[in-house]
């Protein structure tokens, strides 16, 4: 990235020189306030003047245009998603910005990987497209594990394979900062020729890191490739050993994986401008209701962290990891990107977080102006592919799990669930068997899982077992199946679960809840089976219903389908299933369901 300031002209400098110097009036001043000064820590008083989308001057007194009393507010940077899948917001990049800009956060950096592992290079080039021109900036970091594992082991089928190729042809976009997580850190360690081809193209560049519990010299070599993050800690003493070793550290709040309490006590004077924030994937309803980056702020500073703390990691220490040196700062020369806030109770910052008004390059942001905005840019649909779904219509005895013959019960293995995590145990459970056919057990809390390709017409599936979901009926389905977004379902009875995939295959992916054969609800997503281009209430509002139905089914889960999407991605520890078959993460094969 260049540095902070990229003047045009040398008219369009010395017009900025002469408006800080208090020659010529500014745009806008902010008038006896406190800003954040991010290099001291320290909160200062004075005006902050912008002028063309630049701050062109602080703590002296400046006349503009426009002026703002903020006296009883201060003006700090504006906050900065530091990695984020946007597809799991459910909706499309100027529907997503909807949510979050009005919240403070005024630059993310995506990867795009569940979108590049439906539809590989075009993916990309779309996810490019469909940021262009936006108010919210977003940066994109390239999807590296498209499968997440190397296709060599055959775990799991997406839609498309990346290699380093296809990643150079776009590395050199001006919004691209480099390669996204390397969550094939197996791959990584064990020396994979395409591994390493794809850490070697962007050496130059930012190397985003997914390592959940790597540590020791496992870890020192994972950051000797040159990986400089990681937003995968769920300890202090993990995170803390990460950051020994020269990792930025990005503490995630998401709607599933919630790390904030456990790391929050990470940041201090000297971490907080090398630990940021970040959101990973958190969906529409979460983000309406609670917040984005600036929720992850309010749960700091009502846990009793310093605000200048909390706010220099909400912006600065990201900026810079990333090398966008024009952002984070609230100083002349720096993009006027920032928030008037305040303690939700006066002078009393445990009480909370008060967003009172947002500035992206010096404009004040308006709900009504991004809601204009995203209906002009529209991206319905991706061009020149059929069907999200290649699905068949399937029936109970696609279910089934045959037991060794003559047996009345068999063990089995089954992956564990862990509340507000992503992160699964592998368990062992003994199963009723019925005409040949392993069944689960509700009064076990073991459910059913199910996984179908539904790329290639292969016509491959998986069928497991599950215990944490607390269903006693029903069956949930959905075409969001990290990272390879095949269909996943779930339930209390076989039949159910076809009725549930059957509806997912008709409206060609997104979310169904099937309560029974005849009562069942959707929320369709025709962008890939991951997006739709819908008012994010609205969005929220289905999605809430969609939660509030499955609670019905008896299920204990917050984000139960997040949380459900997840038990297919094979680099996250210790079970998981795709389709094709059960995954023992730890050894990195795949394991038979009947013990």
């Amino acid at each position: 990235m260049a540095g902070k300031t990229t003047y045009r002209t040398p008219e369009e400098l010395a017009a900025h020189i002469r408006v800080a110097r208090g020659l010529e009036p500014a745009d806008l001043v902010i008038k006896h306030t406190r800003f954040l000064d991010v290099y001291s820590g320290a909160f200062l008083p004075g005006d902050v003047a912008v002028y063309r989308g630049r701050i062109a001057g602080t703590q002296q007194v400046y006349q503009g245009r426009r002026e703002l009393d903020g006296s009883s507010l201060l003006v700090v940077p504006g906050f900065i998603d530091a990695h984020v899948h946007i597809e799991s917001s459910l909706l499309t990049p100027a529907r997503f910005q909807q949510m979050v800009l009005p919240s403070g956060t005024t630059t993310v950096i995506w990867d795009p990987h569940e979108i590049a592992n439906v539809r590989g290079v075009d993916g990309l080039r779309w996810a490019l497209a469909a940021t262009d021109g936006l108010d919210l900036d977003v940066f994109v970091m390239l999807s590296s594990c498209v499968p997440s594992t190397s296709p060599e082991r055959e775990l799991e089928t997406s839609g498309a394979e990346l290699h380093a190729d296809d990643l150079a042809a776009l590395c050199d976009h001006p919004r691209v900062l480099g390669l996204a997580e390397m969550m094939n850190y197996p791959g990584l360690l064990a020396g994979e020729p395409d591994v390493l081809r794809k850490l070697l193209a962007f050496q130059e560049r930012r190397l985003d890191g997914h390592c959940p519990g790597l540590r020791g010299k496992k870890l020192n070599a994972y950051g000797t490739a040159g990986i400089h993050s990681c937003h995968e800690s769920t300890t202090l003493e993990e995170a803390r050993e990460k950051l020994q070793k020269g990792l930025h550290v990005l503490i995630r709040e998401g709607s599933c994986a919630k790390d904030a309490d456990a790391l929050l006590p990470l940041l201090d004077d000297y971490s907080s401008a090398v630990v940021g924030l970040c959101s990973d994937d958190r969906n529409p309803a979460d983000i309406v209701r609670e917040g984005h980056i600036n929720w992850i702020v309010d749960k700091a500073l009502r846990a009793g962290l310093r605000p200048e703390v909390v706010f220099r990691a909400a912006g600065f220490a990201t900026a810079r990891a990333y090398g966008l040196e024009d952002r984070g700062v609230v100083a002349p020369g720096f993009l006027a990107d920032f928030c008037l806030v305040r303690p939700k109770e006066a002078g009393r910052w445990e009480s909370g977080l008060a967003v009172e008004a947002v500035y992206k390059r010096g404009s004040l942001v308006e709900r009504a102006a991004l809601e204009v905005a995203s209906i002009s840019s529209r991206t319905q649909a991706l061009a020149g592919h059929g069907s999200n779904l290649r699905l068949a219509a399937c029936t109970a005895a696609d279910f089934q799990v045959p037991a060794a013959p003559g047996l009345l019960q068999q063990r089995v293995r089954v992956i564990g669930v862990r509340r507000r995590q992503i992160v699964t145990d592998l368990l062992e459970a003994t199963l009723p068997v019925l005409d040949g056919s392993v069944r689960g057990d509700v009064s076990q809390d073991v459910l059913k899982i199910a996984v179908f390709e539904r790329h290639r017409g292969t016509g491959r599936r998986a069928v497991g077992f599950v215990k944490g979901f607390g269903m006693q009926r029903g069956a949930l389905a959905t075409s969001i199946n990290h990272d390879s977004h095949n269909a996943i379902v779930v339930g209390a009875d076989e039949a159910l679960m076809a009725v549930a995939l059957n509806r997912l295959r008709e409206i060609d992916g997104g979310i169904v809840v099937a309560l029974d054969e005849t009562s069942l609800e959707a929320l369709p997503l025709p962008i890939g089976g991951l997006m739709c281009d819908r008012a994010p209430q609205e969005v929220a509002t289905a999605l809430e219903r969609l939660r509030g139905l499955a609670k019905t089914l008896g299920c204990t889960l917050e984000e139960p389908f997040i949380q459900l999407s997840f038990l297919a991605l094979p680099v996250i520890p210790s079970l998981k299933i795709t389709d094709r078959g059960l995954v023992d993460v730890e050894q990195f094969r795949l394991v038979g369901t009947v013990m």
